[in-house]
């Protein structure tokens, strides 16, 4: 009888360990709810910390983060995620972008989401990154006019909105992000674009990054930063 209650109390604990880590991908609705997930992360992160606290010790954790070479694109991701920190701590959304040359896997460029900090409507991570980009005449190797030549990734720290994935799709660049964006992500929704525009997105590869749990937490609690102190009122 003992060993048949040990047997269903481990199988409980493993069932509840296993919700637990899905979890953190929710969409929170609240702040409070954004708090459990970053209090789950290794970051040391407690109830009581404020939001430059909780930066401090999320830019602390990914400093020291070693790439998981188990993950191909941990590297892209770690990069993404302290730009789209960088965001944060300026008091924007917590979204980061990078351009990397499929070969040599060397970055080109980085940048975060600057909505807050330069008052743009369209400085999306995505759409920051390719303006850099696109605004240094030492690219121009890079591109024939305005499209982007084969061999060029954006890397994303979540999945494209429907403004930045069409620019990517105009340009031509294959596009990789880190954590799913639920509530505005396109990748999953190119049926619903008109026909030209949907026959121009599938020139293109669209993949979810090979990336760790921890850099797909860290970018899904970033992109949800601005519940901490409802900057996006």
């Amino acid at each position: 009888m003992k060993k048949i209650l040990l047997f269903f109390l481990l199988i409980l604990h493993f069932s509840v360990k296993a919700q637990d880590a899905d979890s953190i991908f929710i969409t929170p609705a609240n702040r409070a709810v954004l708090m459990q997930q970053l209090i789950r992360l290794p970051c040391k992160i407690e109830l009581k910390d404020k939001v430059k606290t909780i930066c401090d010790k999320i830019e602390k954790y990914l400093i020291s983060y070693k790439n998981d070479p188990n993950f191909a694109d941990d590297k892209f991701a770690k990069v993404a995620n302290l730009q789209a920190l960088k965001s944060v701590k300026m008091g924007g959304y917590g979204i980061g972008a990078l351009i990397y040359e499929n070969k040599s896997r060397k970055i080109l460029y980085a940048a975060h989401n600057a909505q807050m900090t330069k008052l743009r409507s369209d400085l999306h991570g995505e759409m920051a990154v390719l303006n850099d980009f696109e605004d240094n005449p030492k690219n121009k190797k890079y591109r024939n006019k305005y499209v982007f030549k084969e061999g060029l990734t954006i890397f994303s720290s979540a999945e494209p909105c429907p403004m930045c994935f069409i620019r990517i799709a105009t340009v031509g660049a294959n596009t990789k992000f880190c954590t799913a964006g639920p509530d505005d992500g396109m990748t999953q929704r190119v049926q619903c674009l008109p026909p030209y525009w949907r026959d121009l997105a599938s020139k293109i590869s669209i993949k979810k990054a090979q990336s760790s749990p921890i850099m797909q937490m860290i970018a899904h609690v970033l992109f949800y930063s601005y519940l901490l102190d409802n900057r996006h009122i």
